[in-house]
């Protein structure tokens, strides 16, 4: 049978490709996988996880011709995705930055003081984590293979003040135009697909979730 093999992050540099197809033996399980991926990624292999047709998969399951196996390193072996502490822009940017690397674009998002006409003082970030990593993992590796860059992000979760950042992506490139580009489609995907919510907190300390329909006491919305 054929599979499908995605590699990001760490696992691509160290595989030196972001995907190939593999021929492996009908009945081959994702354990034994694991033990072919040895010979192709050295002794890292074991700290990577492996998710099957875009969910995290059991080391007992048997593969199926067809199947999508992405190799996924963890979060504690590089940078996070996804957290409570406060962005890292310079980290951020490191993680980009190379002599090949003519331009370099940074965006961040910040917490303003109102929403649709509504005061705000705060708001307060919640997260899927492991669906927000696996999503955010998969739109980088996108906007890299289509923009021909390197990009990081790093999305905060808990509380958070005005002015501080809540989101921030930074995008490397040969030139200044693929970089833009690549950061403006990172964070477009990351409103559409990315399990993050937010909780609007007024100056009189009322919350509600974004687009939560508050209820009166009479009933009227």
């Amino acid at each position: 049978m054929r599979i499908k093999l995605l590699y990001f992050a760490y696992a691509r540099t160290v595989r030196g490709k972001a995907e190939e197809y593999v021929e492996l033996a009908d009945g081959t399980t994702v354990e034994a996988l694991r033990a072919e991926l040895a010979t192709r990624l050295g002794a890292a292999v074991p700290q990577f996880q492996l998710a099957r047709n875009a969910g995290y998969a059991n080391p007992r399951d048997e593969l199926q011709d067809g199947d999508e196996v992405a190799v996924i390193p963890p979060v504690s072996g590089g940078l996070p995705l996804v957290g409570p502490e406060p962005v890292d822009v310079a980290s951020l940017i490191a993680a980009v930055s190379g002599p090949d690397k003519g331009a370099i674009s940074v965006f961040l998002g910040t917490v303003r003081n109102e929403f649709e006409g509504k005061p705000t003082a705060a708001l307060h970030y919640e997260a899927y984590n492991a669906m927000a990593e696996r999503e955010l993992a998969q739109i980088v590796d996108a906007a890299e293979r289509r923009h021909g860059c390197r990009v990081s992000v790093y999305h905060r979760t808990g509380t958070l003040q005005l002015e501080e950042v809540s989101v921030g992506i930074a995008a490397a490139a040969a030139h200044r135009a693929e970089a833009f580009a690549a950061c403006r489609e990172v964070i477009e995907e990351i409103k559409l697909r990315v399990p993050v919510w937010k909780r609007e907190i007024s100056p009189e300390g009322l919350e509600a979730w974004h687009g939560e329909v508050s209820q009166g006491n009479d009933g009227s919305a």
